[in-house]
């Protein structure tokens, strides 16, 4: 063969290898009797599942823009155990996307509308899948939204009217609501301005629905359930604690990518992932139904990720009245139960809503930690086996786990010794979360448990009720893992934070795991945080707030002092500082 014809053969292969792939003709859920607007059937989602499974990669699945009206008769059964979520099972989910490559979901314009306790979207074990352009909502949220249109302090009567979604029937004086599959009568609420902003002062308000009259107009009067902050024309999200089921779930997968998609509500999380390698999320909106009249969205946090590694992007997002956080990234420590031999740990998952989940894999790293004063003891080592000691396969509901290692533990390694948890250090992402703005909502903003880097930048957190960005780590209580060790925390505002207090409330920036025994802590938890170019605009004193980290710098932030509420957190001081060391600080500058 002559070398000019070599050459040219060469150059054909080599532009086909970097020619993007051709996709196929997208799969239409149209064409599987899945439409907007047209009643659907469980076993048409299923057809359509099986020939998404069918399709060669790269694959489209395409939704056509409209309403999808989804109940229990729409959706598949799956077994799921589900991280920080109640573990009812099975679960009913919409589409369960399992076991593919390389799967663009398609759906501008599409409104998974769901009627019930229905997880809109899971993809479990698959790789690069892309979920584009849909908006979830609940047609029966279990949160109640009470608007007041009359309040009497001294008769310590309330009146009220409702949104017409939440099914309200009282039996005797109890005044419920339901929906397809729950029948309650919430004990209390979240407290809303008619602007929107979470009531001053309020927290986590306690309101009695068994003493209620109906009125002619169709209003309702409630007794014993006066509050110094109640006027008219504020708005009570009446709130159960249950998280059954989020919007969207990823577990056990990588490379996912979110891009403009709404969740209005879950009756959960918006969006939970866990055990997931790398996710992406890009102008995700968890955001009231205003259409509806809502002030509130999830019923927890708009996004959560456990276990997962790689990096998680979080850029040009809006959450948006959350009952808790914007985002929290963790890991979950187990608690050692017994040393059964050099090799070998008996441990267990210890919070309720965490079990049942992959925890680690053989050649992944172990780290252990002192419980009582949260310290890392000197040694990593490499796992071996994971068995489940109480369910057929770990990912079964197994809430005790054998683990066995490669090498030798050292003596130190023995709950025998006190109180001990075991993390896995290879299950930890990078975090970049960029250009967001979280606003309105309960409790706090952004939580970062992780040892690796950190970068929080460019956000705005605009009346958070708690703390905006909290750095925490429990082996006690939540046995949330993991110590920070590369944190950035720069160009972001804060406007109006710490309207109310929660748990880890004790600054704008609050750096506050839980250590029990923190006199006997001999090295700080945290380390290498650096807080830098912010802007605080803020009605009250306490700015920072860091417990237990070694390397803090903070420096060249400015501070806005506002008169918007008055001032009453306890802690006063800008700054406040325990067990922490090589501490390098200058106050924020005023104008």
């Amino acid at each position: 063969m002559r070398a000019n014809q070599t050459r040219a053969i060469l150059t054909t292969l080599a532009l086909a290898a970097a020619a993007p792939a051709v996709r196929a003709t997208p799969i239409q859920a149209a064409d599987y009797g899945v439409a907007p607007g047209k009643p659907f059937t469980a076993e048409d989602v299923a057809r359509l599942l099986q020939a998404v499974r069918q399709a060669p990669p790269p694959a489209t699945l395409r939704f056509a823009p409209g309403v999808y009206d989804i109940g229990p008769d729409q959706c598949q059964l799956r077994t799921w155990f589900i991280s920080n979520h109640d573990q009812q099972n099975p679960k009913r989910v919409f589409l369960p996307l399992e076991g593919l490559t390389d799967l663009t979901l398609e759906a501008p314009g599409a409104c998974f509308n769901l009627r019930g306790r229905i997880i809109a979207v899971g993809v479990w074990d698959s790789a690069d899948i892309r979920l584009q352009g849909f908006t979830v909502d609940y047609e029966t949220p279990t949160i109640a939204q009470a608007t007041f249109t009359a309040v009497d302090p001294a008769a310590r009567t309330v009146t009220f009217t409702l949104l017409p979604e939440v099914n309200p029937s009282l039996g005797g004086s109890t005044l419920r609501f339901s929906g397809p599959d729950f029948h309650a009568a919430p004990g209390g609420g979240i407290l809303f301005e008619p602007d929107g902003r979470i009531a001053y002062r309020t927290a986590d308000l306690a309101f009695n629905l068994r003493r209620v009259t109906r009125n002619a107009d169709g209003s309702y009067t409630a007794a014993d359930c006066a509050h110094r902050a109640f006027r008219p024309g504020q708005h009570l999200a009446l709130r159960l604690w249950e998280r059954p089921a989020p919007a969207i779930v990823l577990s056990d997968s990588r490379n996912l990518s979110l891009r403009d998609l709404t969740i209005h509500y879950a009756d959960g999380m918006g969006l939970l992932g866990q055990n997931t390698d790398s996710i992406t999320l890009e102008r995700l909106r968890v955001i009231p139904n205003a259409a509806k009249g809502r002030r509130f969205s999830t019923q927890a946090d708009a996004t959560h990720f456990s276990g997962c590694s790689g990096h998680i992007l979080c850029q040009a997002c809006t959450f948006e009245g959350m009952m808790d956080d914007a985002i929290n990234v963790h890991g979950t420590y187990l608690l050692v139960q017994r040393r059964v031999d050099d090799h070998t740990l008996d441990c267990a998952y210890r919070h309720p809503q965490a079990y049942g989940m992959s925890w680690g894999a053989p050649g992944e790293t172990v780290a252990f930690i002192r419980a009582h004063t949260m310290e890392p003891l000197a040694v990593n080592a490499t796992l071996a086996r994971v068995d489940p000691l109480d369910a057929p396969t770990v990912r079964a509901g197994a809430k005790r786990l054998r683990l066995t290692f490669r090498d030798p533990l050292p003596p130190e390694v023995d709950p025998a010794r006190g109180p001990l948890g075991a993390e896995n250090l290879t299950r930890t992402p990078s975090v970049t979360f960029i250009g967001n703005r979280v606003a309105n909502n309960r409790a706090r903003g952004a939580l970062f448990s992780t040892p690796k880097p950190v970068r929080c930048l460019n956000n705005l957190f605009d009346h958070t009720s708690g703390a905006a960005i909290l750095l925490c780590g429990d082996c006690n209580g939540w046995y949330e893992s993991g110590a920070c060790a590369d944190v950035l925390i720069q160009g972001n505002c804060f406007i109006n934070p710490l309207t109310s207090i929660y748990q880890f409330t004790e600054a704008a920036i609050s750096i506050c795991p839980e250590i029990p025994d923190l006199p006997a802590q001999k090295r700080p938890f945290h380390r290498n945080i650096c807080i830098e170019g912010n802007t605080f605009v803020t009605f009250d004193a306490p700015l920072v707030f860091a417990k237990s980290v070694d390397a803090l710098t903070i420096r060249d932030n400015r501070l806005l002092r506002t008169h918007s509420y008055p001032p009453f957190h306890p802690n006063t001081a800008w700054l406040t500082l325990r067990a922490c060391t090589n501490v390098r600080t200058t106050p924020p500058t005023e104008p």
